[in-house]
């Protein structure tokens, strides 16, 4: 598995086009069926990367083997697959190395015998001064990389001081957002007379979910915050270092929307009881603490799921559009939508699946979505029994779990969704696929 500096070191070796052809032989050695050309700094840092340079020393990955008869160079991986190498020439005259997948003989079983890797880059090789150019490369991005650490843990200190946060927050513009970062800072700042509560659905995308927020007033001036928790992962376990991002709302540049916001916020859970600062701390690392099941998943990954999303949105979109009369919902007949429901005895779960469809389709507008699903309820004496849009949060990340990255497939995606598409209806299928793809922007961007 190639690294960080791997990375580095190989553009700076090699630019940033240019390819490694041995990357194979760190990880998927047995898709390598043929010989491979390379350099000798290739080589050498493919060679680094087993061995972490120190080619003396015996390591779990690799070891060298040689045999006299036919004068074979041989590397021998830990699953046991083994690879020639042999230095050759190009047209041009210049050096190569070519390895190649070696299938032993008795005689090499019999005569091999295992040798320090130095030995294979200074003697059979004879490139010592290609590996020596690759060991400067990585020790130089040692020493950047490590001053760099420095400079990001001296930032660190700075922004983690409750001070420079207090005043990030009183700086913040409405519509702008801060990070707080440690556990110990949230604790802090309701110590200092900020006020831990709930958002009510503060985006009007998952229905009837609460976010954790903090209101604030700020002593001097008099203006109020209201701080709102923003989803944002991040694959950082230390409490202390868990940054935990606020959308801000300021009551004096943007008075509407603040006022607006704030009657989102209170106190007390749904319940009436009170929302204590233990789960305030819970409901916060919940939206900033990196997920089990996005954790080894890509953009690729999470795009495809949202592809097969779309497919199963498509073949719930020919369902949900048969469920009531279609020339009725266009003209906005209720009595004949209301008179076909009672005939065919439609569940009010498939009832509100099909409007969430001619809603979305910009057939019937909310208003009168609203007002036909209340004199169908009332016509049918049925209640509603929709699930919270939450719903469609906890569906991705079981569907998630449930596929291992090594079969992530368009067939097993298809597969995992199968049990919910009769559950949830073409609006809460198109929130999943925003969902999935919410969730790779944030791969994207961590």
């Amino acid at each position: 598995m190639t690294t960080e500096l791997y990375e580095r070191v190989r553009r700076n070796l090699f630019g940033d086009g240019h390819q490694n052809a041995l990357t194979q032989l760190l990880g998927d050695r047995s898709a390598i069926h043929g010989p491979i050309q390379c350099t000798p700094e290739e080589f050498s840092q493919i060679l680094y990367e087993l061995t972490q340079g120190e080619l003396d020393k015996r390591n779990e990955m690799v070891s060298y083997e040689t045999v006299a008869k036919g004068n074979k160079s041989i590397l021998k991986f830990n699953d046991g697959s083994l690879f020639r190498v042999v230095k050759a020439k190009s047209p041009l005259g210049a050096a190569l190395i070519v390895v190649t997948p070696h299938l032993p003989s008795m005689d090499d079983l019999l005569e091999a015998r295992a040798m320090p890797l130095t030995r294979l880059v200074s003697e059979a090789l004879m490139i010592p001064d290609a590996f020596k150019r690759v060991v400067d490369e990585y020790k130089r991005g040692e020493v950047k990389r490590e001053a760099g650490k420095a400079v990001a843990e001296h930032k660190m200190a700075r922004e983690s001081r409750l001070e420079a946060i207090v005043e990030s927050v009183e700086k913040a513009k409405s519509g702008e957002t801060i990070m707080v970062r440690g556990q110990q800072n949230i604790v802090a700042l309701v110590n200092l007379g900020f006020v831990p509560g709930l958002v009510d659905n503060p985006d009007n995308w998952i229905d009837a979910e609460d976010f954790p927020g903090m209101r604030y007033s700020h002593g001097r001036s008099g203006h109020e915050v209201l701080l709102t928790g923003r989803e944002k992962f991040r694959p950082v376990e230390e409490l202390n270092r868990l940054e935990f991002i606020f959308l801000v709302h300021r009551s004096d540049d943007d008075p509407a929307k603040f006022t607006s916001m704030v009657r989102k916020f209170r106190e007390t859970r749904g319940d009436g009881s009170p929302y204590s600062l233990q789960e305030f701390q819970t409901d916060l690392i919940a939206l900033v603490k990196y997920p089990e099941e996005l954790k080894g998943r890509t953009e690729e990954d999470l795009g495809l799921m949202a592809d097969e999303v779309e497919h199963v949105i498509d073949r719930r979109q020919v369902l949900d559009k048969g469920i009531l009369p279609y020339e009725a919902v266009f003209k906005k007949d209720t009595a004949t939508i209301i008179a076909s429901i009672l005939k065919h005895k439609i569940p009010s779960r498939e009832i509100r699946k099909a409007l969430d469809y001619f809603e979305y389709t910009g057939m019937i507008d909310p208003q009168y979505k609203a007002a036909l699903y209340q004199q169908i309820m009332d016509a049918t004496r049925e209640s509603d029994d929709l699930l919270r849009d939450k719903r469609v949060k906890e569906i991705v990340a079981e569907v998630l779990r449930k596929i291992p990255k090594e079969r992530l497939t368009s067939m097993s995606v298809t597969l995992a969704l199968s049990p919910y598409v009769n559950e949830l209806g073409f609006g809460r299928l198109v929130k999943i696929r925003d969902r999935i793809l919410q969730l790779k922007a944030m791969v994207h961007d961590q």
